[in-house]
């Protein structure tokens, strides 16, 4: 059984605008680099089974570029497949000031950017914006350019429908230990960020709500040198307003999994990124964490 509950925006909700932003104010925007990190190169993952359900952008394509990082849109859902970043350590800006503005990205067509509906005061049953890729991950460069990408962030496009008791923790910690122990004359890490699109996903707010989450990041191993990539996924099904009927076994709040795992259960073609992971040849296995000093970050 679906649960559903009836419909209710946040219209009264300050943190959003209406307004677009002109077209040409979004030149120059690079988005991901595959090349990003040093070694073989890491292109952006593949719609997979997607590729006929993707929003296309104005101008041509499908990948919505922002200040290092883009964004791949399913049509059906109206949400990220995935956002992918790179974060540069060294040149990290986190001082920068939160943007803390909503709004909709005019490249693309307002009907798969729903900027309102399900969103707002969690005392009411409501959801967060919950950002793909982190505020502050794309912020590195000078100044301007750091505040540009913390804007870029708070576009719509960026947004899954998350609960704020889930979207903490590990979530917001992995990134900052996997720089810990990356390479330190290369401090370079790309994080994809996506939420688990699933056909028997609970309606919330004349939505279907995403259960779980998956994050898969790339780096240069402090010890051995060598570029690395470790998959992590995280279920939000204890923090939904009321129970959900569906209940996977072993489906744990935070667990670390094989890339290829995430790439079958999303259905993106993530084939780059499993080749260089520290779980190849273990699809099959979970672990556990519960911090993330936990994680396995080589083989």
């Amino acid at each position: 059984m679906i649960r559903s509950f009836g419909p209710l925006t946040d219209a009264d909700d300050l943190r959003v605008t209406e307004s677009l932003r002109p077209l040409d104010s979004y030149d120059g925007r690079g988005g991901y680099d595959p090349a990003f990190i040093p070694g073989d190169p890491l292109p952006l993952p593949g719609a997979g089974a997607w590729a006929d359900d993707l929003v296309p952008v104005e101008g041509g394509g499908t990948e919505i570029r922002y200040t290092h990082f883009s964004v791949l849109m399913s049509a059906s859902r109206a949400l990220p497949l995935f956002s992918a970043c790179n974060i540069d350590g060294k040149l990290s800006d986190r001082d920068v000031p939160r943007t803390d503005t909503w709004r909709r990205d005019p490249r693309i067509d307002n009907r798969f950017q729903n900027l309102r509906e399900g969103y707002g005061d969690e005392r009411r049953g409501l959801f967060s914006r919950g950002h793909m890729t982190r505020r502050e991950d794309p912020n590195w460069g000078d100044r301007e350019t750091a505040k540009q990408a913390d804007a870029d962030t708070f576009h719509i496009t960026n947004v899954a429908p998350q609960r704020q008791g889930f979207n903490g923790g590990i979530w917001l910690d992995l990134e900052n230990y996997v720089l810990d122990n990356a390479d330190r004359a290369n401090l370079k890490v790309t994080v994809i960020t996506g939420p688990v699109l699933a056909e028997d996903d609970p309606v919330y707010y004349n939505r279907k709500i995403p259960t779980a989450f998956w994050k898969v990041l790339a780096f240069i191993h402090a010890e051995t040198g060598q570029l690395t990539t470790i998959g992590y996924r995280r279920s939000q099904m204890d923090h939904l307003p009321r129970p959900s009927a569906r209940f996977v076994f072993g489906d744990f709040e935070d667990t670390q999994v094989s890339v290829a795992s995430i790439a079958q259960e999303t259905g993106l073609d993530l084939a780059a990124f499993a080749e260089h992971d520290v779980m190849a040849g273990g699809e099959a296995f979970q672990i556990r964490v519960r911090s993330v000093s936990d994680f396995y970050l080589s083989r």
